[in-house]
C-alpha cells in the first residue's frame, strides 16, 4: 500500500508596515502659548547645471505672539563680493553695492540669534527650501566662521520648520507658492522677492488660513490651475523661431493653429504655442492664476 507524504506548505508571514500618520500643525494654536518667527531668505543660485549650492545673501524675519501680533522685525543683506547674474538682479532688485556694503555673515546670524533670544522664540517657520539653503550654505561657504557663530546657526536650523507641505496638504495640494497662496486668501498675488516682505507675506497667509480658511471654490480653481499648468508645461517643446521654414509649411501651420484654437485640452494649447514659437518666434506663457480664473468665469 502506497502512502503519499503530505507536507504542509509554509506560508511566508506577511508583515504590514504601519503607515506613519501625516504631520499636522496649526501655527495659531502654537502662538497661544509661544512666540514664533516667520523667516525668509534670498540666495544666489548657480547659472550652470550641477553648479555650486545656492549662496545666502539676505535674511528677513518677523516675530509674532498671541493672535499673530508682531513684536519685532529683522532684515539684513549679507556681505558678498563678486558679480551677480542679471536674472537675480531683475528678480530681487539686489545689487552688488548692496552686498559689498552689507555686514558679514557672522554678524548677521548673530543678530538673528540675539533677536530670537530677546523674544524667547520657540519655533521658526519657513515656506520652501530656506532651511536646506542655510544648511548647504553653512557647509559650502562658511568654513572659516567662529565656533560661536556656527553654534548659533545650528541652533537656528534646529528651530526651523518648513510648513509648505503641511499647509499645502490641508488644501489637498502637493505644493503651492506664496504668490498663489496670497491670491487664494484674497491678499493679492504679488511677491517682492525681498526677504522681509516675503516673511511678512508668509505670516499673513498663515494667519488667514488658520483663522478664516480659504473659499472652497477658489481651492477647486487652484487645483485645476496647477494640474493644467503642469500638463501644459510638460507638453511644451519649442520656444524659439526656426530658420528657413518653407512658406508652404508656414501656411499649413497657420491652418492647423486655427483649428487648435477650438480645442480646449492643454495638449492642444501646448501644441499650438509650440507651432507659434517655431513659425513666428512668439513664445507664449501659461496664464497667471488670476488670468486663468477670469477665463473660467
Amino acid at each position: 500500500m502506497c502512502y503519499r507524504q503530505v507536507t504542509k506548505m509554509k506560508h511566508k508571514k506577511r508583515t504590514y508596515r504601519k503607515e506613519q500618520p501625516k504631520e499636522t500643525l496649526v501655527v495659531w494654536d502654537i502662538l497661544k502659548n509661544e512666540t514664533v518667527a516667520f523667516l525668509d531668505t534670498e540666495y544666489v543660485t548657480s547659472q550652470q547645471k550641477h553648479g555650486r549650492p545656492a549662496k545666502l545673501v539676505s535674511v528677513g524675519m518677523v516675530i509674532c505672539r498671541g493672535d499673530f501680533e508682531e513684536v519685532d522685525r529683522f532684515h539684513s543683506y549679507i556681505h558678498m563680493d563678486g558679480e551677480l547674474h542679471d536674472k537675480f538682479r531683475e528678480l530681487t532688485g539686489i545689487t552688488e553695492k548692496d552686498l559689498s556694503h552689507a555686514p558679514s555673515y557672522e554678524k548677521v546670524m548673530e543678530q538673528v540669534g540675539k533677536k530670537l533670544d530677546e523674544h524667547e522664540v520657540e519655533h521658526i517657520f519657513v515656506w520652501g527650501p530656506d532651511k536646506i539653503v542655510i544648511q548647504r550654505d553653512l557647509v559650502e561657504y562658511r568654513e572659516m566662521i567662529s565656533k560661536k557663530s556656527r553654534k548659533i546657526v545650528n541652533r537656528i536650523l534646529r528651530m526651523m520648520k518648513d510648513i509648505e507641505v503641511i499647509y499645502s496638504r490641508k488644501l489637498k495640494l502637493r505644493s503651492i507658492g506664496i504668490a498663489n497662496l496670497k491670491y487664494l486668501c484674497g491678499l493679492g498675488n504679488e511677491v517682492c522677492h525681498d526677504a522681509l516682505s516675503d516673511a511678512i507675506d508668509l505670516k499673513n497667509v498663515i494667519r488667514h488660513m488658520d483663522t478664516n480658511g480659504c473659499p472652497k471654490y477658489m481651492v477647486e480653481a487652484m487645483r485645476s490651475y496647477l494640474a493644467d499648468k503642469e500638463l501644459y508645461c510638460r507638453c511644451r517643446r519649442f520656444h524659439e523661431k526656426w530658420d528657413n521654414v518653407p512658406e508652404s509649411l508656414l501656411k499649413k501651420s497657420q491652418d492647423v493653429m486655427q483649428e487648435l484654437e477650438y480645442m480646449e485640452s492643454m495638449e492642444a494649447k501646448a501644441l499650438r504655442d509650440d507651432m507659434l514659437a517655431v513659425c513666428t518666434g512668439e513664445d507664449q506663457v501659461f496664464p497667471t492664476l488670476e488670468e486663468y480664473i477670469e477665463q473660467m468665469v
